[in-house]
């Protein structure tokens, strides 16, 4: 009887430490997140500086929802 008492509380301490165990994985998730969030903001923003010195603003299109299409993004004055 002890041993299968003793069998039953190895096999929930391994259940447990099973369930505690944590993924080292997610923390490079959140570096390549920030790293295209840097990228995203810099291009952003070199669009911007980009159609300021021209003379204008940056500018999107959005195509209609029943046609489809591309989305345009350019400079307007």
């Amino acid at each position: 009887m002890q041993n299968n008492l003793a069998s039953a509380i190895e096999r929930g301490r391994e259940r447990i430490s099973d369930s505690l165990t944590v993924r080292q994985d997610g923390f490079w998730w959140i570096i390549a997140i920030a790293i295209a969030v840097v990228i995203a903001l810099g291009l952003f923003t070199a669009w911007f500086i980009y159609c300021r010195s021209q003379g204008g603003w940056p500018a999107v299109d959005m195509p209609a929802w029943e046609r489809g299409g591309t989305w345009k993004m350019y400079c307007r004055s």
